[in-house]
C-alpha cells in the first residue's frame, strides 16, 4: 500500500511539471551603444499554445528590426508540452537608462529588464575608452556660427566616427514642416583615418550650408544616418557569438548570405541651438541681402555697340552674391530712359560653390531700341546689401552709361520685289507697244485711197484712238499688278503670324506698308506705326517687338493679331494725312 501511494505521488509531480508554464525575458547585453542593435530573447515553457506575445509595448522606446521564433514539443507521461523561443532584434530610440516592460503571452507576463544606452551623438571616439560596451559608431554636428543674422550662411559639418566597417548613404535631414532652414550641400564628403585610444577610427565628414529663415532661438534640423556593418557568417554556426554572446543569425537582423550578415545601424545628430539675429535697422526695411561679397557687371552684344534709331542693342546684366542662395537675390531694375524703349527678359538664377561658400548669380538680358537721336544716359543700377563680415550696409553699383544715338539710315532702297515688278511691267509694256504697232499698221491698211489732204486727219484720229487703247491697258495692268503685290504681302504677313516667325512677320509688315503707302523709306516698326494709326494695332506691334528679343511667347495671340490686321488692311489709304501724322504713343 505504501509503495502504491509513493508511486502515485511521483506521478502527480511529473504531471504538475508537465503543465507548469513560465515566460522568461533576457537580453544578450545590458549596455548598448545608441544606434546599434541588441537581442531580446523570450522563452516559453508550458502547455501547447498557438498564441503569440504582444510586442507592441516595445514600440515606445525601441525600433523592432526583426522577430524570429522556434519551438520544440515534449511528451511526458502522455502529456504534450512546448518549449518556444522568440528572438527580437531591437534598437533603442533614445540614450540613458531604458526599461523593457513585461511582455504578455495569454495570461502570462515576462519579467522586466533594464538596459543602459550610451549616447553616440555626443560621445566621439576621442572621448571613449576601449571596452566592449563603448560605441563603435558615433555622430555629431558642429556649426561655425551660432549667432548669425537671418538668412546668413552657416557652415554646418556632420562627422561620423566608424570603428567597425560602417556603410550607408549620406545623412538625411528630416523635414519638420516648419520651413525654418534652407539647406545646401557644399562639397564631397571627406574621409580621414586616425588611431584613437589604440583603435583605428575612420572619420567621415559631410559639409553643408544652412540658412535660417526666422529670427530668434532655432535648433538645427534633425539629422539621421541609416547604415549597416557586415560580420562574417558561417552556416550552422553563431556569426555574432564574439560580439553579442548569443545566436543572432536566426533573429533576422539583416540579410545573411554565405559570406556575411548585414547589421543595421541608425544614428541621430543632436540638434544645436542657434540664436538668429533679425535684420538690423540700417536696412530700413529694404530687400535683405546678407552676404560676404556682392558685385554687378554687364556684357554688351555686340561688345562695342553703336546706337542708331530703330536698331536693337542687347545688354546682359549679372548680379553675383557670395553667401546667399538664388531666391535671396533682389530684382534687377532698369530705370526708364527718355527716347529709348527697353525690353528686359525674364531673369535666370543659379547657384555655385566658391571657397566653401554658396554663390548665387542672377542674369537679366535687356534690349534697348532708341527712337530718337542724340545723347542719352542709361542710369546706374544699384543693389543695397549687408556685409556680414563688417556688419555694415553697402551698395553694389553698375555705373551709368553715356551713349550717342545716331539718326536712322534713310538711304533709299527699292521695294523687296522691285526687280520682279520692273521685269513684269517692262514685259507688259513691250506687249502693249506691239499691240499699238499692230493697230497702227491695221489702221493704215484700212485707210482707203483718199486725197492726201484728208489723210492727215485720218492719221491723227487713228493715233488718238490708239493712245486711248494703250492708256486703258496700261492703267488696268498697273492696277492688277498692284493688287497682286498687295495681296502677296498680306499673305506673307498672315503666314508669318500663323507660324510665329516674328522676324519674318516684322519684315512682311514693313514691305506691306512700304508698298501700300508708296514709301520706300519704311525701315522698321516705328515707320509702320506712322501710317497705321490704330491703338489696338500699336499694342500688337509692341508685343511683336518684345517677342523679337525674348523666347517667351505667352503674350502672342495669333487670332487677335489677325483680326486687328484685317481691320487695318481695310482702312482707306490717305497718303497726305499719313505723312503728316505724329508718332504714336509707343514712341513718344
Amino acid at each position: 500500500m505504501k509503495k502504491f501511494i509513493f508511486a502515485l505521488l511521483i506521478g502527480l509531480c511529473f504531471s504538475l511539471n508537465a503543465f507548469a508554464q513560465t515566460l522568461t525575458a533576457k537580453a544578450n547585453r545590458t549596455n548598448v551603444p545608441q544606434g546599434e542593435t541588441f537581442l531580446l530573447t523570450l522563452d516559453y515553457d508550458g502547455a501547447n499554445t498557438s498564441e503569440t506575445p504582444d510586442f507592441s509595448v516595445l514600440d515606445k522606446d525601441f525600433t523592432i528590426y526583426s522577430i524570429s521564433n522556434s519551438f520544440q514539443s515534449r511528451y511526458v507521461n502522455g502529456n504534450v508540452s512546448q518549449l518556444r523561443q522568440w528572438q527580437v532584434a531591437l534598437m533603442p530610440k533614445t540614450s540613458g537608462t531604458i526599461a523593457i516592460p513585461p511582455i504578455s503571452l495569454g495570461n502570462l507576463k515576462s519579467n522586466s529588464l533594464t538596459i543602459q544606452v550610451s549616447d553616440a551623438a555626443t560621445t566621439s571616439p576621442e572621448a571613449q575608452q576601449a571596452g566592449s560596451n563603448q560605441p563603435r559608431f558615433a555622430i555629431r554636428g558642429t556649426a561655425d556660427n551660432k549667432n548669425p543674422y537671418i538668412q546668413q550662411q552657416i557652415n554646418y559639418t556632420i562627422t561620423l566616427y566608424d570603428t567597425g566597417g560602417l556603410q550607408g548613404e549620406a545623412p538625411q535631414f528630416l523635414d519638420n514642416g516648419q520651413n525654418d532652414w534652407i539647406i545646401r550641400s557644399l562639397r564631397e564628403p571627406e574621409v580621414n583615418a586616425k588611431v584613437i585610444n589604440g583603435r583605428s577610427v575612420r572619420e567621415i565628414k559631410f559639409f553643408y550650408a544652412l540658412f535660417p529663415q526666422k529670427s530668434g532661438l532655432l535648433k538645427t534640423p534633425e539629422v539621421r544616418f541609416n547604415g549597416y556593418y557586415l560580420t562574417n557568417s558561417r552556416i550552422g554556426s553563431d556569426p555574432f557569438e564574439d560580439m553579442f554572446g548569443g545566436n543572432l543569425l536566426g533573429a533576422g537582423i539583416g540579410l545573411s548570405d554565405m559570406f556575411a550578415t548585414r547589421n543595421p545601424v541608425s544614428l541621430a545628430v543632436k540638434p544645436l541651438e542657434i540664436q538668429v539675429r533679425p535684420a538690423p535697422q540700417e536696412n530700413h526695411g529694404n530687400w535683405w541681402l546678407p552676404a560676404t561679397r556682392v558685385t554687378l557687371y554687364s556684357e554688351w552684344e555686340p561688345k562695342h555697340p553703336s546706337f542708331k534709331v530703330g536698331e536693337a542693342v542687347n545688354r546682359t546684366v549679372y548680379l553675383k552674391a557670395v553667401g546667399v542662395v538664388e531666391n535671396q537675390l533682389p530684382e534687377i531694375k532698369f530705370n526708364k530712359v527718355n527716347g529709348v524703349k527697353q525690353y528686359p527678359e525674364k531673369a535666370i538664377t543659379q547657384n555655385g560653390i566658391e571657397n566653401n561658400e554658396i554663390v548665387a548669380v542672377k542674369k537679366v538680358s535687356n534690349v534697348y531700341i532708341p527712337n530718337s537721336a542724340g545723347k542719352k544716359i542709361l542710369p546706374a543700377i544699384e543693389v543695397k546689401w549687408f556685409n556680414v563680415k563688417t556688419n555694415q550696409m553697402e551698395t553694389a553699383v553698375l555705373p551709368e552709361v553715356n551713349i550717342n544715338v545716331a539718326p536712322a539710315d534713310f538711304a533709299s532702297a527699292a521695294p523687296e520685289n522691285s526687280a520682279l515688278q520692273n521685269e513684269t511691267l517692262s514685259q507688259r509694256g513691250q506687249t502693249i507697244e506691239e499691240i499699238g504697232q499692230d493697230l497702227a499698221e491695221a489702221a493704215e491698211q484700212s485707210v482707203p485711197n483718199i486725197p492726201n489732204n484728208l489723210k492727215l486727219y485720218v492719221y491723227v484720229s487713228a493715233a488718238f484712238i490708239i493712245g486711248l487703247i494703250v492708256s486703258y491697258f496700261l492703267f488696268h495692268s498697273k492696277k492688277s499688278e498692284e493688287h497682286e503685290l498687295i495681296s502677296n504681302y498680306k499673305k506673307r504677313v498672315l503666314a508669318a503670324a500663323k507660324n510665329k516667325d516674328f522676324r519674318a512677320l516684322r519684315d512682311s509688315l514693313i514691305a506691306w506698308v512700304a508698298d501700300r503707302y508708296k514709301d520706300d523709306n519704311i525701315k522698321n516698326i516705328k515707320d509702320v506705326l506712322k501710317y497705321t494709326r490704330n491703338k489696338d494695332f500699336e499694342r500688337q506691334l509692341e508685343i511683336l517687338t518684345s517677342l523679337l528679343y525674348s523666347d517667351n511667347q505667352s503674350e502672342w495671340n495669333e487670332k487677335a493679331f489677325v483680326e486687328i490686321f484685317e481691320k487695318v488692311n481695310k482702312q482707306k489709304v490717305n497718303l497726305k494725312s499719313a505723312s503728316a501724322s505724329p508718332l504714336p504713343d509707343l514712341y513718344k
